[in-house]
């Protein structure tokens, strides 16, 4: 059981006797079991050396942290003054080297062959230029700039000319050291436009060919062949191609037109040789045949003549030289089956053949006639040429279509020449042999 003491005080200062209270077992239980040791007093124990010691220790080491402290703070604030920075490493570098101004270009050339441009071309002696300037005197005397062009530049098309008008032209290289001095002045006349091209003539048309065979129905009449059959002999030829080859149509191949009557020959002192259609005539206009005209006895007339050309030009540019409104893109190639080669003119109806010296000229003269009716016999009659002293030479059938063939295997179709190479007027004509008549 616990017991609790209390003492209380009167206010009389009397002494009471002490009351002891007994604290219930509900509010305890177990803890009345326990019991109450009283603790134990000990007397005080004087102090040892090492406590002493410890004692003296503290406040010197409060001392030095401190005075530590204190320094600390002293060093840190003058910091810069205790300890100086090194002054810093300068490492000298030596100027960039001055630039340079680029060296100018040279060889500049200018050049035109048409009528639009102007093409500059120069060499880049530097190595070191930024770009290029392009300057231009259009004759005023004093140069222009036109455009600039990157570094390493060695060309420049001037698009921005004008027909007739003549250029000169420098090149500058630039740098940011300034620029180059310019380089020699070039000049160039820029071609006029070309004259303005008469319309691109053509044949007339053809007469009727009702089978479509490659001759006419009035040429079907000079070889005694069928209007209605494209091939009256059955060969696997048209008629038409048949007579461009010289064979006659109507017989079996290998009949040529001249083992048969339907053609005849004529000759002409001068030195030409040909065949004609039986039934037409030929008047020697000149006594040596220089001039000749074959009636078709329909209208038409087939025109020979033997022009000059002592200076042995080549056929291209003896006819530009002899028909000067007409340019060479309107010529045509010519190349007979005995390998004879010439030059179709503008107007598709005359025939120009080199020889030697000279130069044979055919022409059919419609003479007012609406139709071209014989062009397959005015073929056959050049294919039968023979010029004196101009060597023939056989052209394989199955090579490329001669100028107006008629098509061998489709009814209808003509080959046509082709355009004349504007080269084929340097070629010289020195090499053909002269004739004797």
């Amino acid at each position: 059981m616990t017991e609790e003491i209390q003492t209380q005080g009167s206010t009389s200062g009397s002494v009471q006797e002490p009351e002891i209270h007994t604290i219930p077992d509900k509010f305890y239980g177990a803890a009345l079991k326990t019991r109450i040791e009283e603790k134990k007093v000990e007397a005080p124990v004087a102090p040892s050396p090492e406590t002493k010691k410890r004692s003296i220790m503290a406040p010197v080491i409060v001392g030095v942290v401190l005075l530590l402290a204190v320094s600390g703070g002293f060093v840190y604030f003058n910091r810069d003054l205790i300890f100086p920075k090194p002054a810093p490493v300068v490492v000298e570098t030596p100027p960039p080297p001055t630039p340079q101004s680029p060296a100018a270009p040279t060889d500049a050339a200018a050049t035109s062959t048409n009528p639009q441009s102007v093409i500059l071309n120069w060499t880049d002696k530097s190595d070191n230029e930024s770009g290029f300037r392009i300057e231009r005197d259009q004759g005023t005397g004093s140069f222009t700039p036109v455009t600039n062009l990157p570094p390493n530049s060695t060309s420049f098309l001037d698009a921005s000319v004008e027909p007739g008008k003549s250029y000169s032209y420098r090149v500058i290289a630039l740098n940011i050291a300034g620029e180059s001095s310019p380089s020699d002045a070039t000049f160039a006349t820029v071609p006029n436009l070309p004259p303005e091209l008469p319309p691109a003539p053509t044949l007339p048309p053809a007469g009727l060919d009702s089978d479509s065979d490659g001759i006419t129905d009035l040429e079907e009449v000079l070889y005694v062949t069928d209007a209605r059959t494209p091939d009256t002999d059955g060969d696997g030829f048209l008629d038409g191609n048949e007579v461009f080859h010289l064979y006659n149509p109507a017989g079996q191949a290998p009949v040529r037109l001249l083992d048969s009557s339907l053609v005849k020959i004529v000759t002409a002192s001068i030195g030409w040789v040909m065949s004609i259609p039986a039934s037409w005539s030929i008047a020697m206009d000149s006594t040596d045949g220089s001039r000749a005209t074959i009636d078709t006895k329909h209208g038409e007339l087939f025109k020979i003549t033997i022009e000059n050309n002592s200076e042995k030009k080549p056929i291209l540019q003896w006819y530009l030289d002899t028909h000067p409104s007409v340019v060479a893109t309107q010529v045509l190639k010519y190349r007979s089956k005995g390998g004879y080669e010439g030059v179709i003119g503008a107007d598709l109806l005359s025939t120009f053949i080199p020889w030697g010296d000279r130069v044979f000229v055919m022409t059919y003269d419609l003479d007012g006639q609406t139709f071209i009716n014989y062009r397959t016999t005015y073929s056959m009659i050049l294919n039968s040429l023979v010029l004196s002293g101009l060597p023939k030479m056989s052209v394989p059938e199955t090579g490329a279509p001669l100028p107006f063939e008629p098509s061998a295997t489709t009814s209808g179709v003509i080959a046509q020449p082709v355009p004349v190479e504007t080269e084929a007027a340097t070629t010289s004509s020195a090499e053909q042999p002269t004739p004797t008549p």
